[in-house]
């Protein structure tokens, strides 16, 4: 049998953080990483042996609480005005934690597992938190260690597999899951949405649904006469020519607007707004933020957009098409829209408002077609 001194050096010389606990919660022993942690001010919670788990838990659930709200008045009061900025919540984990504790040490249950993101200098880390009853039922253990690394390896994964690598905007995975949780805004993708809302790389979170906001709109950008781009200039050039025009396209986005790339020169942008003044506006601008060439690798490229609009819940608008010729003869640049039924399905809703833009392109033609005969 190991004596008391072995059980100690042994314990103290554990690398993860580990606390032992009383019955009733009362701390009673530390091992030296704990006590490490402790001193740099990056433990799991400010604890030393005599005081109550229990008791540090609430006081620093308290305190974050406090931290967490001067950190929302402080975005709010931002010049940046970007009030839709993530904040971090050190309150909900904290909170957790206590919860399971207080379970087991009423012996409701025996053993828990819980990841916690804690605040730290950049951003945060994840602790793996593993609480379990002693053997006799005289108290527990609490041993936490740092699982940082494999988290951030899979956000950076997640991130990856969700974000088109040209533009660096939501991919066709990601704005196909982010269309289904506008659709169904009170199912449960809605939180997927706010967080998805990240990956838009010209905007911060995406505000909850509100009532207000009148139905649900995607607009199709359709870059026109792209490939001469890739034949002319290569697609190295090409490619960077995508990356300034996402850029142009998110400058003029709304808060709750997103955008991302569809498929080669095709983008599609959710509207914040489903109501079709705003839309049609919102088209105009994306239509318009083309007017200046673009400064692409020593080149000056001009380039011009087609745009679709397909709208649930709300009545089309019937203006002209939005097509840099059209602006050019004085006619009102805006959308020719298509509404649908609420149950449409995402990928029925980009495909409506892309017929719009080739239907759009056929009546140009048409056009052209016309005054060219009577021009003879």
């Amino acid at each position: 049998m190991p004596t008391d001194d072995v059980a100690a050096a042994v314990f103290d010389s554990l690398p993860s953080l580990i606390a032992v606990l009383g019955p009733d919660g009362t701390v009673t022993r530390l091992n030296e990483a704990w006590r490490r942690s402790a001193a740099t001010g990056v433990a799991l919670l400010p604890v030393r042996p005599g005081m109550s788990w229990l008791a540090a838990c609430d006081h620093a659930a308290q305190a974050a609480a406090l931290s967490a709200g001067a950190e929302v008045n402080q975005a709010r009061s931002s010049p940046s005005g970007q009030t839709g900025a993530t904040v971090f919540d050190p309150v909900t984990p904290i909170r957790t934690l206590a919860f399971l504790s207080r379970q087991l040490i009423d012996r409701r249950r025996t053993r828990a597992r819980i990841e916690l993101p804690q605040p730290a200098l950049r951003g945060h880390r994840w602790l793996d938190v593993r609480l379990s009853t002693l053997i006799r039922g005289d108290g527990l253990i609490v041993v936490v260690d740092d699982v940082s690394e494999r988290r951030h390896r899979e956000e950076d994964l997640r991130r990856q597999a969700s974000t088109d690598p040209i533009t660096g905007l939501a991919n066709r995975t990601a704005l196909g899951t982010l269309l289904a949780a506008r659709l169904t805004p009170s199912g449960p993708g809605a939180s997927d949405a706010t967080r998805a809302r990240g990956m838009n790389a010209a905007s911060s979170a995406l505000p909850p649904p509100s009532p207000e906001r009148a139905g649900t709109a995607v607009l199709f950008l359709d870059l026109d006469a792209f490939r001469r781009i890739n034949n002319s200039f290569g697609y190295l050039t090409g490619d960077a020519a995508l990356h300034a025009v996402a850029r142009r396209f998110s400058s003029v986005l709304g808060p709750t607007d997103i955008i991302g790339r569809w498929d080669g020169d095709e983008f599609v942008v959710l509207a914040g707004s489903g109501d079709a003044p705003n839309v049609a506006d919102l088209a105009e601008r994306l239509a318009a933020a083309l007017d200046e060439p673009l400064d692409v690798h020593g080149h000056r490229i001009r380039l011009s957009v087609s745009v679709g609009v397909a709208l649930v819940g709300t009545t089309p608008s019937h203006s002209g098409d939005n097509h840099p010729e059209q602006r050019e003869q004085g006619r009102q640049p805006g959308t020719r829209g298509a509404a649908g039924a609420p149950s449409e399905d995402g990928d029925a809703l980009v495909a409506r408002a892309g017929a719009e833009v080739t239907r759009a392109r056929s009546r140009l033609r048409a056009s052209r077609d016309r005054r060219s005969r009577s021009g003879q």
